[in-house]
């Protein structure tokens, strides 16, 4: 038998084995696992989903009761189902006819799924139009089994030239019947007197 050719091929061979042994060593050393990473990444919570400018309506009998718009929506399902607006909402409030009855604005929320409830925070505003009042609160719950959104923090309501502080604000869900809890007093004043001391 003739080995010269395969002798010349396994020279060959011998160099790409030693370079396939060298990119393997560099690969799987590469490849290792610190358990404390591991850890740390296996712990983070991520959303299970998230939906960038969101539009949600809620209708009852082909009426549009509710329109909710938000920059970004994060859905987690665990350790608890809950839903977070961390860029803020606004929600209108329509009439039956389609008009706006009230505005709602926060710059952040929570949806708790199981309890049925929303809390909006930091900066929540109110516009009324039936009413005209404006009122601005620090924190708002919707409990949305019971119809009904209430705070129990320092609260301020603009209408015109009247100023209310209270402590504590109440509605049905769909702001037909807001009331303003434990009145500090009410503030009135005319921009003319102004113009008139000048």
């Amino acid at each position: 038998m003739h080995f010269g050719n395969l002798n010349l091929y396994n020279a060959g061979s011998n160099s790409q084995t030693l370079l396939l042994s060298v990119l393997f060593c560099l690969v799987f050393s590469a490849c290792t696992n610190d358990i404390e990473k591991v850890r740390f990444f296996g712990h983070k919570e991520l959303p299970s989903q998230m939906v960038k400018n969101a539009t949600v309506r809620r209708s009852s009998s082909g009426n549009v009761q509710m329109v909710m718009n938000t920059p970004l929506v994060q859905k987690y399902t665990t350790p608890d189902h809950r839903t977070l607006y961390p860029e803020g909402l606004q929600v209108e409030f329509l009439n039956p006819d389609g008009s706006k009855r009230a505005s709602l604005w926060a710059l952040r929320a929570e949806e708790l799924t199981d309890n049925n409830l929303v809390q909006a925070h930091d900066s929540v505003v109110i516009v009324d139009y039936d009413s005209g009042d404006t009122v601005y609160l620090k924190n708002l719950t919707w409990n949305r089994d019971e119809g009904r959104m209430f705070s129990n923090d320092l609260i301020r309501s603009v209408n015109g030239q009247r100023l209310t502080y209270g402590d504590g604000f109440e509605s049905d869900d769909q702001f037909t019947n807001p009331q303003i809890f434990h009145q500090r007093g009410t503030i009135e004043w005319n921009e003319n007197q102004d113009e008139e001391q000048d």
